[in-house]
């Protein structure tokens, strides 16, 4: 019997839906390649729970990021913002991620360059201290009940290493997780304006530095270019610090879920164990399987998009793109929800895709190989410090984050 595509959604954004989403987006996918559905905050939004139709509306030119630049676009059934409010994103989004063409390729090419593959391999060796000085003092915590994984591990390795990138001392890194959690997750209007303030501010004051002041660094590097390209403005490099802080925070939540994910599947954990070669195969099915992101967006459409079997999205409608849906899409995965890190496949989109790719996909990959490595060789007997069903995911349309990961160090 064909599926009543008029029916309201099931479950979508529900306390069930945010703990665990894939029931919903399995009957979603089946039932059509877009729905449309209602955001958390009234946000009417074209929900693209599949992966091929998710991969082309990723790179496709008929569709936008930069809505907060489109002020026409937000009519009366989308979300609304204060003029405080607005100004304060504007503040921080004119970095390559919120920008589209030709924004977008100018800002992402000088960054991208700066991540490559030859800087995360010269990166490496302090990577692998970071690492290290998190597990040391991790370890002064063993045999003292559960430990906060990723409030005590996860947080400060990827703060210490976007640190690094940015050139930033010790003492400007303390407080970032706290804003970020606030900022993301949208805990109550009066914390996100406080966090995008305190946020905004810090990074216009640590470009105008570099400026400045040019020490070793990312944003040094990209405010004084010498390749023949247009430097960055003030603007600009306060919010390309703001987006690799984010980044940075977004890996740290990549590898909570990775040791959960990991710590959820003892036969797999057992089997990495046993063999190390395994370790890159798991990190991107950790990926695959339980990324930072259950959704990209929103973004809009500037044009008509077709998605075949009689649904088509109109020219100025909102998309989320479900990438968490789209990695456990069985047209692209078999038996998708199975958590295997032997598998070959990792055409995964929990980094993204095209020019839409996250410029700083190597440094991450570096960073959950790095750490889950160490994590093994210091603490091979690791185990989850509460029931794992006790474990809950923050509400958030976007963010596929746990609240926390109580451990046992063994």
């Amino acid at each position: 019997m064909p599926t009543d595509r008029t029916a309201a959604p099931p479950g979508v954004f529900t306390p069930a839906f945010f703990q665990d989403a894939h029931p919903v987006f399995d009957t979603l996918r089946e039932r059509a390649p877009a729905t449309l559905v209602t955001g958390v905050s009234g946000t009417r939004l074209w929900l693209i729970p599949r992966y091929e139709e998710a991969r082309v509306l990723l790179s496709s030119p008929s569709v936008r990021k930069g809505d907060w630049k489109r002020p026409d676009l937000l009519r009366e059934q989308h979300l609304t913002r204060s003029e405080r409010r607005r100004e304060m994103t504007t503040r921080i989004r004119a970095h390559m991620v919120a920008g589209d063409h030709p924004d977008h390729q100018r800002l992402r090419q000088g960054t991208q360059q700066a991540l490559g593959r030859h800087r995360i391999d010269s990166l490496r060796p302090r990577i692998e201290l970071f690492a290290d000085e998190t597990l040391d003092a991790l370890a002064a915590a063993r045999g003292a009940g559960p430990v906060e994984f990723r409030a005590k591990a996860a947080y400060p390795f990827t703060v210490a290493v976007v640190s690094e990138l940015l050139g930033l001392p010790e003492e400007e890194q303390a407080g970032f997780p706290a804003w970020f959690d606030a900022l993301m997750c949208r805990r109550g209007s009066d914390s996100v304006r406080k966090a995008s303030a305190i946020l905004s501010g810090f990074t216009e004051r640590l470009a105008d530095r570099r400026r400045a002041h040019p020490a070793r660094g990312l944003l040094s590097t990209l405010g004084s270019r010498t390749d023949g390209r247009r430097p960055l403005t003030r603007q600009e490099l306060a919010s390309t610090a703001f987006l690799l802080l984010i980044a940075g925070i977004e890996t740290a939540n990549a590898i909570a879920n990775g040791v959960f994910t990991l710590l959820s599947h003892p036969e797999q954990y057992a089997a990495l164990r046993a063999d190390r070669s395994l370790l890159p195969g798991a990190v991107e099915e950790c990926l695959r399987h339980d990324g930072p992101f259950r959704a990209v967006g929103p973004r809009y459409t500037v044009a008509r998009v077709d998605l075949g079997e009689g649904v088509s999205i109109p020219a100025g409608e909102f998309l989320l793109i479900a990438v968490a849906a789209a990695n456990r899409d069985p047209r692209r995965f078999p038996d998708p929800h199975r958590f295997d890190i032997t598998r070959t496949d990792h055409a995964h989109l929990a980094l993204g895709y095209g020019t839409r790719r996250c410029a700083g996909a190597a440094l991450a990959r570096a960073q959950m190989e790095i750490l889950l490595g160490r994590l093994l060789d210091r603490f091979p007997g690791l185990r989850p410090g509460v029931p794992l069903e006790e474990v809950r995911r923050r509400p958030s349309m976007t963010m596929n984050w746990l609240q926390d990961l109580p451990v046992l160090l063994r």
